[in-house]
């Protein structure tokens, strides 16, 4: 698919985050704001997840405790993003995110609320005693190797 500037999504989408820039983080404290274009940190789902705007963010319900925030992507699709980073995208990214985009922040319908993956409706942007649960906790085991060969398995 190419879009009006003749780049196709996918070039667009790797130039995208080619550009995030980590300094543009939004901090712990705080989320993106409600239509705010965002790249997320690296995820296992590829590029086109990693890419959205915010429509509905559920405070401390997510997973070890993060904010849950629903994302919509490229393809119109709506993802809910837990235990995530997220980096404001510049003006160039946010063109090019507009270039492809099926549904637009503008063209969002945030009155009629939003579910997660277990039916939970509600609506608002903020929401701050959700009744969402996010995805159950899984402990991980991190291994530090010194140049010994020695080491260490933490698990969390």
């Amino acid at each position: 698919m190419t879009d009006a500037t003749g780049m196709t999504k996918e070039y667009a989408l790797a130039r995208i985050i080619e550009l995030n820039d980590f300094q543009r983080m939004i901090g712990l404290s705080g989320h993106p704001g409600q239509g705010q274009f965002v790249v997320t940190g690296p995820n296992f789902l590829g590029d086109d997840m990693r890419v959205g705007y915010c429509v509905q963010v559920r405070k401390k319900v997510g997973q070890f405790g993060s904010d849950m925030v629903f994302l919509r992507h490229a393809n119109g699709s709506l993802t809910v993003h837990e235990n995530q980073c997220y980096c404001a995208m510049n003006a160039e990214q946010e063109t090019l995110a507009r270039s492809f985009f099926e549904v637009l922040p503008e063209d969002e319908e945030y009155e009629q609320g939003y579910s997660d993956c277990q039916k939970v409706h509600e609506i608002g942007f903020v929401i701050e005693h959700s009744q969402s649960r996010g995805a159950p906790d899984a402990p991980f085991a991190i291994t530090i190797t010194n140049g010994d060969a020695r080491h260490e398995d933490w698990i969390i």
